[in-house]
């Protein structure tokens, strides 16, 4: 995050960065804008927008602008290894009862052989996302 905010042209003296990792939930980061000269203070806002769309080009998409800071959210935890990924298969179910009749849904169309493609959202272990589309080699 601090390479991307720095090649852009963001002063690191004045970037606040936290990782928050409350028990048994996910792990969060949080950027503040933290000006040098407290008279700086009111370019905040501006700041926070310029950090967020910084951040989400080089890949935290999920980068929340909260006006006075940045709030990453979904970040692996800090132990996760570099050459992990968490990679999660969405689809929208209609008509469903109930969670596990959705997932049921889900699972059914997943094992469907006439369906040949896949969408995923890919993480790495530094909680950036990708789009990534998958298709099923050609075996006839």
């Amino acid at each position: 995050m601090r390479i991307a905010l720095e090649q852009t042209g963001h002063d690191l003296a004045e970037v606040l960065m936290e990782r928050v990792a409350p028990e048994d939930q996910s792990n969060y980061i949080v950027v503040r804008y933290n000006p040098l000269n407290s008279d700086d203070f009111a370019h905040e806002e501006t700041m926070t927008t310029s950090y967020t769309g910084t951040l989400q080009k080089a890949g935290w998409r999920a980068a929340l602008d909260l006006g006075s800071l940045v709030l990453i959210p979904g970040i692996p935890p800090q132990d996760t290894a570099p050459d992990s990924f968490i990679a999660t298969w969405r689809i929208a179910v209609e008509c469903a009862v109930d969670g596990q009749g959705a997932a049921d849904q889900a699972r059914e169309r997943q094992l469907d052989a006439a369906v040949t493609e896949a969408l995923w959202e890919v993480t790495d272990a530094a909680g950036r996302t990708a789009q990534v589309l998958t298709q099923d080699p050609d075996l006839s």
